[in-house]
This record gives structure tokens, sequence and C-alpha cells, in this order.
């Protein structure tokens, strides 16, 4: 039995400016997954610590107040299952690490204060196996000045108490605990200040690259407005208003042809696609803006300029040459009767294309054209600086107008 055929996949259209770069881009570390992260090391190594140590503490609190003692490694046992537990409830992870290490350097300060009978031998208070979970814990919690100042002073605490008559081994040993603790403790501070910059840096390279996107969108939607005020003025509204005009069978029969053209140019302009046209030379573009002043009702002369071998963009080829059409049709329309002079000149310079469209006619003050008067503004400003061109207007009332337009492949020109 035939089975009807699968419809054939449609190639999605490209982006006017490429890949959106906002696309799939995270950040790789998050403060977020840093913090998590970071709970859960904590939060084992609490408990871990804590349920290792427990008979080195039970062998010690024979030597302690019988009261103070057993309250201050209840308390930091607390500490130590709240920490445990703030691995699962993240809102609670900086409370439980800054309890956690403000206990811990407290009961550090008060050991000797709970010791009843001094230590035998070489034996360690039992604060000292849990240093590095309190320093770990306020890297985490603290800010990182406040963490600095914190590492610092439990070795010089555990040190100071480890010399006292009370506090066990003393000696050489003592200044080799102290040392171990800071570097440990420091090595840790470390991490947690790198890995918390890394996730800013992140944060802040996602957060880029969104405004980056923002804006090609903003500027990808400005440029299509652009085409599509210069496409309504110069094939819609030119079109009616040379029909409008139109008394006489030459002006009837231009008009016609011009609403052949604009039919065209709309159907090319829906149907192009980014990147489709191949580069165009000048000699080109040369020969498309002579043959589109043909179809004017005044003459324009070409005037004699040199034309190297330079490809520009379709896209702004097109941009040029319908600015100048639009420059030579406004002069028809606005600059004056059979007794003004008009030409345009098209000329390579090294790596740059310049169009003047001229006449000695009347005239116009640029500032007094109205906003709402699309043909000088958005059909030739706008338009060639849509493709990194320059519309340069020069005109007073009287003495005529010339509208000089640039573009180079280096950029603005």
């Amino acid at each position: 039995m035939a089975t009807a055929a699968e419809p054939a996949p449609t190639l999605a259209e490209p982006a006017p400016f490429g890949v959106d770069p906002a696309r799939g881009v995270r950040p790789s570390i998050t403060q977020a997954s840093v913090e998590r992260a970071f709970a859960i090391l904590i939060a084992v190594a609490a408990i871990g610590f804590g349920a290792i140590n427990v008979p080195n503490v039970l062998q010690q609190l024979p030597s302690l107040d019988p009261f103070w003692g057993p309250l201050a490694a209840g308390l930091l046992g607390a500490s130590f299952l709240f920490v445990g537990v703030s691995a699962f409830a993240q809102r609670l992870a900086q409370i439980a690490q800054i309890v956690c290490a403000l206990l811990f350097l407290v009961v550090l300060v008060t050991w000797p204060l709970t010791v009843v009978h001094p230590l035998e031998g070489a034996e360690k208070p039992w604060p000292w196996w849990f240093c590095t979970v309190g320093s770990t814990a306020a890297a985490m919690g603290f800010a990182p000045w406040r963490a600095i100042v914190y590492t610092a002073l439990v070795p010089a605490v555990y040190a100071w108490v480890a010399f006292s008559p009370l506090g066990g081994s003393g000696g050489p040993q003592a200044l080799l605990d102290g040392a171990f603790t800071m570097i440990l403790s420091g090595a840790v501070l470390v991490i947690a200040v790198l890995l918390r910059r890394a996730a800013a840096v992140d944060v802040a390279q996602a957060t880029a690259v969104r405004r980056y996107s923002s804006a090609i969108r903003e500027h990808a939607t400005e440029v299509e407005r652009v085409q599509v005020d210069a496409i309504v003025h110069d094939s819609v509204l030119t079109t009616l208003l040379s029909a409008a005009r139109a008394e006489t069978p030459e002006a009837k029969a231009l008009a016609a042809r011009m609403a052949r053209n604009a039919i065209d140019h709309l159907g090319a302009a829906a149907a192009d696609l980014p990147g489709e046209a191949p580069p165009v030379s000048v000699l080109e573009l040369r020969d498309r803006i002579v043959d589109a002043l043909g179809t004017l009702s005044a003459p324009v002369t070409v005037r004699d300029a040199p034309v190297g071998g330079l490809r520009m963009p379709a896209v702004a080829a097109d941009a040029i040459a319908s600015a100048a059409l639009q420059a030579a049709v406004n002069s028809v329309q606005h600059a004056g009767g059979p007794d003004v002079r008009r030409w345009v000149c098209i000329e390579q310079r090294g790596a740059s294309v310049h169009v003047e469209v001229g006449d000695d006619g009347a005239g116009f003050d640029l500032a007094a054209v109205p906003a709402a008067r699309l043909g000088v503004r958005r059909s030739i400003i706008e338009r060639v600086q849509a493709v990194d061109g320059t519309a340069l207007v020069l005109s007073n009332p009287g003495a005529g107008t010339r509208i000089r337009l640039a573009w180079s492949s280096g950029g603005r020109s």
C-alpha cells in the first residue's frame, strides 16, 4: 500500500543580521550554582568531621567543666547539623554558615575557661579538629574581607590556646598546627572567592550578550522600517503623484511605466533574502542609475568620471541607486521647469563610491521640510545610512541643490 510522501522540510528564513547571539547563551557558572555546591561541601564536611571526631570530644569531656564543656560541644554539634540541613534549604545556607563560624570562634576563644584539668601529653584541644569547618563556613557566609580576617584570626587563636598551660601540646607543634590551619583555610577562601568572581563574570557576559542581541533586533527593525518607508515613498507615492499629474499621452505612458516598475520593485523586495544577490560593480551601479534616469520626464546629464573595478554588496548598491533616483525625481518635481540643468556624477575613489545628483534650480531649506515628508529623510538620507554610507544634502532657496552620496568598503566614508 502506497503512502503519501512526507512534505519536504522548509528552510527557515535566515535572520537579517545572522544567528541571534543570545540563542543558547547561558552563564556556565552561576552564583546560585556556586553557593549550592559550597553549601553541600560544607554540609558534608561538618557532618563528616563531627561524626568522626565524636570519640575525641568525649575523651576530653572529663577534663572540662561539667556544664560548659558539654554545652560548648553540644552547641557546636547543633550548628553542624544546622549546616547539614541547610544544604536542602538554600535560603538558610548563609545563616547556618554564619552561625557555625561564630559558634566555633566562641568555642575556640573560651576553651581555656572550660578546661578544669590540663590535657595529657601531646593531646590537642578538640576544637582543633574543626578549624577547617569553621573557616570554610566563614568563607561562604561572610563577605570576603570578613572571611579574610576570620581566616587569619582562627590559627592565631588556636596557637594561643595551644601554648596556654591548659592547651595540651604547646611548643613548636602548636605553631605547625596553626600554620597548617591557616594554609588550608586560606586555600578554601581563595577557591570560594575565585568561583564567586567567575560566576559574576559569566553572568555579566550573558547579560552583555543578551543586550547585544536586543540591540541587533532593534537595529534590524529600524533598518526594515527605513526600507519600507523608502519603498512606499519611491514605488507607491511617487507613482500615484505622477499618475495624478499626467495630462499628456507621454506623461500617462511614463506613469504606466512607473507603476509597472513599482510592482516589480515591491515584488523583488518581498522575495529578496539577505545574502542572495551577488556583489555589484561600480560600472553596473552606474548603468543602473543611468537607465533609471532615462524614465524621468526631464533630461539629466550624466557627467564623465573615473569608474574602477570596485565591487560592493548588492544591498549597498540598491540603496545608493534608489537614493540617487529619488534625488533626481525630487529635482524634476520641485526644482523648476525646462530651464533647470540637472546632472549626476558616479565616481570611484579608491575603495569608495561617490554619487552626486545636482541641479541649479529653486533649491530649498532642509530644516523647513515637514517631518511627514519622506522623500529626503527616509528615501535618501536614512536609506544610505542604513548600509553604512553617508548622504549630504546641500541646498539653499534659489541656489540649487546638490545631494552627495558616498559608500566605502571600509565603513563610513
